[in-house]
């Protein structure tokens, strides 16, 4: 393996920093904010692994911080279900043209974000069938279009879901659609050693930056972060199905 550039391992530690300041102090945003760089600077499919890679660690760090708070009687439903609905997106990547695909999913998505931003403090009450729903439609949605957290971010907002609980909870979906995405595609980063160490150090002062930030945000205004996350992470993937297709 050639010398990696000091700019590129840099700008990797950049974009891994900032995504992991995002998931801590909000509870989702890594893959959203880092991966555009990853893959920009690594190509897609390294870009996508080390995204992974990373996105797995950031949630078992969060995790080691907010374990507490997870709200196992939702995480029984939306983890495994998350996991079943990585089956039909991959099946769906398989026999549908990429691009049409991943901006229906991405229509969907913001035309649901839009609907719960629409319901102005009125919610519905919490039920099995709509956490299976909101697991099914992140890990579609992961596989399909690369982003997992708006579809629990459209179920978390419906049932008026407390910041605390989500943002802690979401880390266990995460962690566990991201070893999912890296079992799926059966292969591992091939990044230099020291830029791992770099990516390591990136993360673990990501995560006390965010921790620092994190109480200092008041729930609701944490929520409506992650909807503007989540919302940016949708019209992203419909931006990158729409210049594929055109």
């Amino acid at each position: 393996m050639t010398e990696p550039s000091i700019l590129i391992t840099l700008g990797l530690a950049f974009a891994t920093l900032v995504g992991a300041i995002a998931q801590r102090s909000t509870g989702m945003g890594f893959a959203l904010l880092a991966s555009p760089f990853l893959v920009l600077a690594l190509g897609p499919l390294e870009g996508i692994l080390v995204t992974n890679v990373c996105g797995a660690l950031s949630a078992l760090l969060n995790l080691a911080l907010v374990w507490r708070d997870i709200d196992w009687p939702r995480a029984a439903v939306l983890v495994p279900m998350g996991v079943v609905g990585v089956i039909p997106g991959a099946i769906a990547v398989e026999l549908l043209p990429a691009p049409p695909l991943m901006i229906s999913v991405s229509v969907v998505v913001v035309v649901g974000l839009a609907a719960t931003m629409a319901l102005r403090g009125r919610s519905l009450p919490n039920s099995r069938p709509l956490a299976a729903a909101g697991g099914l439609a992140s890990g579609f949605m992961s596989v399909t279009a690369g982003v997992g957290g708006p579809g629990v971010v459209v179920y978390a907002r419906a049932t008026n879901w407390s910041h605390h609980h989500f943002a802690a909870t979401a880390q266990v979906q995460f962690l566990v659609l991201s070893l999912v995405s890296l079992g799926a595609k059966r292969a591992l980063p091939t990044l230099a050693l020291s830029q791992w160490g770099v990516l390591l150090a990136a993360l673990l002062i990501g995560l006390l930056l965010g921790n620092h930030v994190a109480p200092k945000i008041e729930p609701e205004t944490a929520m409506r972060l992650v909807m503007v996350l989540a919302m940016i992470g949708a019209l992203l993937a419909l931006g990158r199905g729409l210049v594929v297709l055109l």
